[in-house]
């Protein structure tokens, strides 16, 4: 019979991890690596509310998808408060909550729960930066958490807050290459282009062993999940500091990432390599039918 992780054992897993009452929790996890949690996502949100307490919060990242050839959808399929995030069961856990507040950015939104969740998310909309809620977290002096997704989806969030402040955004040569409808206040639907992707998060793996020489990286598990917590102020000065001595500190080195070969300015002599490769492997495929 396969044990199931229910709300207490989880929250003695997030005490052993190091958090406590009344810290503000940047969260995203792999539920999937926990293994079987009663409940489900629903528990595992509960057990994070828990572990703050009444003092804490719980923020998580609830971004929806643009697109790059868009037509004008029903208003029903546009961005609205409501609509479910691609970013996991987590953040979509945590939208169900009633107690939860979300930005209205219409790609980037967040959500959160717990005592600072409507200062973190207010005033977030299509006219804000996408990750300027991030740097309420530092003021807050919240700390960063990966659960069961340090490999998968690597690094924290912090990461690209100091790319926007170091102006290396302006490096994307696509900026406004997905866009997305959303519902306005008066219920019409407008168009969102948005202007500041993040660069590469595969590579985010990097500043990995840079947290650890610098002792702020605390490591654990929370069931089978391999998770890891760090101070976002800390996370956010290593971050800047590396990429502000090194603007390429953050390429991935996969020769099939479309931003590290195809989407920066500084890597445009990559740009026909890229395409040709593309178009190889597509022939390849094509042959092989």
């Amino acid at each position: 019979m396969v044990n199931r992780h229910g709300k207490s054992s989880l929250v003695t897993a997030f005490k052993e991890l190091g958090i406590k009452k009344g810290d503000v929790l940047l969260i995203r996890a792999g539920l999937g690596s926990v293994g079987p949690i009663e409940g489900g996502a629903t528990t595992f949100v509960e057990a994070l509310i828990e572990t703050v307490g009444a003092e804490g919060t719980v923020f998580s990242l609830a971004f929806t998808s643009g697109s790059v050839f868009l037509k004008k959808p029903k208003i029903d399929q546009a961005f609205h408060i409501n609509k479910k995030s691609y970013a996991g069961a987590l953040p979509n856990a945590m939208l169900k909550n009633t107690a939860s507040f979300r930005s209205h950015h219409p790609m980037c939104s967040y959500v959160a729960i717990g005592k600072h969740a409507e200062y973190l998310t207010q005033n977030h909309d299509h006219e804000s930066p996408a990750y300027e809620p991030v740097r309420k977290v530092i003021e807050l002096g919240g700390k960063c958490v990966l659960v069961g997704c340090v490999k998968d989806s690597p690094g924290f969030t912090t990461t690209h807050l100091a790319e926007a402040d170091l102006g290396l955004l302006s490096l994307n040569i696509f900026p406004k290459l997905r866009t997305v409808y959303y519902k306005t206040g008066d219920g019409n639907l407008a168009l969102f282009k948005r202007t500041d992707p993040g660069l590469c998060s595969k590579s985010f793996y990097k500043f990995y062993a840079h947290y650890v020489l610098e002792g702020i990286l605390y490591t654990g598990r929370v069931g089978g999940a391999y998770s890891i917590v760090a101070s976002a102020a800390d996370a956010y000065m290593i971050d800047k500091k590396l990429l502000s001595e090194n603007k390429k500190f953050n390429i991935c080195g996969s020769p099939d990432c479309f931003v590290c070969n195809a989407g920066r300015w500084d890597r445009i002599q990559y740009f026909p390599g890229y395409i040709l490769r593309r178009i190889f492997k597509k022939l390849i495929k094509m042959l092989a039918k």
